[in-house]
């Protein structure tokens, strides 16, 4: 007989003999060992470059970088985040002394290589785990470029965590399975990313431009306009050659904008394809572009096709192909339609408008930039570069039926033409002798720098290299210090600077008389008064243009005056759009500048806190970046220039508090800039 123990005994012994017994709870392991038991890489969120970061400056700086510093380390943090930290790391070590910013600096470089969290695919059993996506944007350091995080080797090399989704993607099912620039969808992919680091400060390619009578009355103006299927867009070349300036420069050719948007082409969806999130690839072609001297091209529609401007027309289309294989969603159609169109830019004449022309037609946009001549990088045109075209008064009347239909969206179009006079008293004791140096002078108006709102810059960067701001103070100043660094100007000189300064104070801030004002002293008409101030948004400032009754003197321009245009238009119905057209006086190089130009490479003038791009020149088969490297291909000595300009800058700018346009986001935004000039 069983006893009540015996018979559980019994029933152990039958459950130890079923299946249930050599069942076991299969655990994530790594190297065969339970992560319970083995600290997971699922863990990364702070590695041990946080700790040295936290004690590597005095203050709080790096204590508050390495606290914010963990959160770009989690899994659902958007794929560039933990590169934006190094770059902030970095900014941050500007300010301390050179040993303390060489040692963050390196820390920014290790923590960029950080693994970044990334958690198991739990939807598989056992769970995969997976890899992190890449930044698809480049760094705004130097120190950081080719960087990407590393990656547990014991991931599945094909299966990527996507933190926008929060799902897993297989790799080369998206663009941000390869690290920047390495996508494998062209080859030249990295070279379209070494020559436009594509930043926050790009502007709106949508232009609206128009001469005034007094500056018509002094040029012939040749106006040819796109095609477009949307009567409020078109695209206006104006070639504008100066009865005054013909016997000096023979020709002087600009070109304007005044799309709203990119222009609409003619061509049926069918026969280009759909280019998805993105419009219909446009180039211009014309002078001026990115501060440059020389003609250039680049692409209408800055949104959908984010790139500087480039004497190479490859460049541009190759990134603008490129785009709609990684960004716009385009067809296949589309994509072969762009391939063709960059074929038909590469039959014409290099360097030349009809390069853009033969690719906008591609796509049934008609634009006449053969029209335009070509300028060289001291701005001179190159001879027999400007072929003309059967179209232009067809293509003008184009454009009078055009402006025609948009009275109801545009309430009126006016230029304030600004008129420069070389100075009369230049010459003369009354103002002193600057010695190597020209005469000050200072030019108001819109698109300095990229910019959309209206700034000051000097005339002649030449004597006086430095970017536009907002603060004509900012510019004065460096002119007035650069006579005493620089120039060796006189005592005289030295004070009627001074007195010039503080003239342009007396004047509205932000408004081009103060640009009058500080002109005047040295004896130098000018009336950019009747420029209409615009703000951050390119939008006009009521009252900001006072008018003068100079303004007849903008025929009377010198025989060496350009012509620069810039201008917004309205977005309303209702808006008036204002174009600042101005003037400015070609100023002589002092001899030892002219001595060496055509050696330095770096053609980039921007110089915000007096710092300049150091000298790229040739040396045997390689270019050697002045006071640093030499490299072996031109690009990448250039790029070494703006990087070593940023530093610098961004050192004046910690320096001085980071006040006014002198700031290290300002700093950035040249670098951008820098990069894409070349």
């Amino acid at each position: 007989m069983f006893s009540k123990s015996q018979l559980t005994l019994v029933a152990l012994s039958l459950l130890s003999l079923s299946d249930v017994s050599f069942a076991r709870t299969r655990w994530l392991e790594r190297d065969g060992r339970s992560v319970q038991l083995y600290p997971r890489r699922f863990s990364q969120e702070h590695p041990d470059v946080l700790n040295k970061l936290a004690s590597a400056c005095p203050g709080q700086v790096c204590g508050n970088l390495a606290g914010q510093a963990v959160t770009p380390l989690l899994a659902a943090q958007p794929e560039c985040s933990q590169q934006d930290m190094a770059d902030s790391i970095i900014d941050a070590a500007q300010q301390f002394d050179a040993a303390t910013k060489a040692n963050m600096i390196s820390l920014a470089v290790e923590y960029r290589q950080a693994e970044k969290n990334t958690p198991p695919d739990f939807t598989t059993n056992p769970p995969t785990n997976r890899n992190s996506v890449f930044c698809q944007k480049a760094p705004k350091n130097a120190e950081l470029n080719g960087l990407v995080q590393a990656q547990d080797p014991a991931n599945d090399p094909n299966l990527f965590f996507d933190p926008a989704t929060g799902a897993s993607v297989t790799k080369g099912s998206q663009a941000n399975t390869f690290p920047f620039g390495t996508s494998g969808s062209s080859s030249s992919n990295s070279t379209a990313a070494a020559s436009s680091v594509v930043a926050s400060s790009a502007v709106s390619s949508s232009t609206a431009a128009s001469a005034s009578a007094a500056a018509t009355s002094a040029a012939n103006l040749a106006v040819v306009a796109s095609s477009s299927a949307d009567p409020c867009i078109v695209t206006v070349t104006v070639t504008a050659v100066s009865s005054a300036s013909a016997a000096a420069t023979e020709v002087a050719s600009a070109t304007l904008s005044s799309s709203a948007a990119a222009a609409t082409s003619t061509a049926s969806s069918a026969s280009i394809g759909d280019f998805g999130s993105c419009s219909v690839p446009q180039i211009e072609f014309g002078a001026g572009f990115d501060n440059r001297k020389e003609t250039s091209f680049e692409p209408v529609d800055k949104t959908s096709y984010n790139h500087g401007s480039a004497q190479n027309i490859d460049i541009i289309t190759q990134f603008m192909c490129d785009q709609l294989v990684n960004s716009c969603g385009a067809d296949a159609t589309a994509k072969a339609t762009c391939a063709s169109a960059k074929t038909a830019a590469d039959t014409k004449t290099a360097k030349t408008g009809a390069q853009a022309d033969a690719f906008n037609a591609v796509f049934g946009i008609t634009t006449n930039f053969a029209a335009v001549t070509a300028l060289d990088d001291q701005g001179q045109p190159i001879a027999g570069s400007a072929t003309g075209s059967s179209d232009a008064s067809a293509s003008a009347s184009s454009v009078a039926a055009t402006e025609s239909a948009t009275e109801s969206a545009v309430a009126s179009t006016t230029a304030n033409a600004a008129a420069v006079q070389t100075s009369a008293a230049a010459s003369g004791s009354g103002i002193g002798n600057f010695g190597s140096c020209s005469v000050p002078q200072i030019e108001f108006g819109a698109g300095f720098d990229n910019r959309k709102e209206t700034s000051f810059e000097p005339v002649d960067k030449t004597s006086y290299n430095h970017g536009s701001a907002q603060n004509i103070d900012i510019i004065t100043q460096f002119m007035c210090d650069q006579l005493v660094n620089s120039c060796g100007a006189d005592a005289t000189a030295k004070a009627t600077c001074a007195t010039a300064k503080t003239a342009a104070d007396t004047k509205t801030a932000k408004t081009g008389a103060q640009a009058d004002a500080f002109n005047a002293v040295f004896g130098i008409t000018t009336n950019f008064a009747a420029v209409t101030a615009l703000d951050d948004q390119g939008q006009p400032i009521a009252g900001s243009a006072t008018g003068s009754d100079n303004a007849a003197s903008a025929s009377a321009a010198p025989a060496a005056a350009s012509t620069t245009a810039a201008a917004t238009s309205a977005a309303t119905s209702a808006a008036t759009t204002k174009a600042a057209v101005t003037s400015s006086a070609a100023a002589a190089a002092a001899t030892s500048a002219a001595a060496t130009s055509g050696q330095n490479l770096q053609t980039f003038t921007g110089a915000l806190g007096g710092v300049t791009p150091p000298a790229v020149t040739a040396s045997g088969a390689q270019f050697q970046v002045d006071g640093n490297s030499a490299f072996n291909n031109l690009s990448d000595a250039l790029t070494r220039s703006c990087d070593v300009q940023h530093n610098q800058c961004a050192n004046a700018a910690n320096a001085s508090g980071n006040k006014g346009d002198l700031t290290v986001a300002a700093c950035g935004d040249q670098q951008t800039q820098c990069d894409a000039a070349h």
